[in-house]
């Protein structure tokens, strides 16, 4: 039984993301970046011309909250749609030149906010914690 915030593992992981994302939407807002941007750019660095779809499912994101993304990411000039030549009713997003320039300098401000967060936990128990974070969303999706 819940009796305290502090034993609220819902309450711990929220208050955990949150300052995560207030950590890292500072690192990142120089680049004129958020947090769900950034998650669309990874996925787009690891396979470009993804479907709107497809980058939706990577992220966890809905149908339209994911156009609200790309579009901010397209009026900022780091990623441009185009129609798939075999199937016009599917719109692929591709990386601009500006987008993969992100690719030299956004990844290390991840790595660093990353370590911050776990300062102080040894390698095994930030693989431990991964995998349990890995759980957790399985078991919730």
């Amino acid at each position: 039984m819940v009796t305290s915030l502090d034993s609220s593992l819902g309450w711990m992981l929220n208050n955990a993301a949150r300052l995560a994302q207030r950590r890292f939407s500072s690192k990142l807002a120089p680049f004129g970046i958020t947090p769900p941007q950034w998650g669309v750019l990874v996925a787009l660095w690891e396979r470009d011309g993804l479907s709107l779809s497809e980058l939706a499912a990577r992220s966890f994101f809905d149908g339209p909250t994911m156009t609200g993304i790309v579009d901010r990411l397209e009026g900022a000039g780091f990623v441009e749609r185009r129609r798939d030549s075999q199937d016009r009713r599917v719109i692929s997003v591709y990386l601009s030149d500006a987008g993969r320039q992100l690719q030299d300098v956004l990844p290390a401000i991840a790595e660093e906010t990353n370590a911050e967060a776990v300062a102080g936990l040894s390698p095994q128990r930030v693989a431990e914690l991964q995998s349990t974070l890995r759980q957790i969303i399985a078991n919730l999706s």
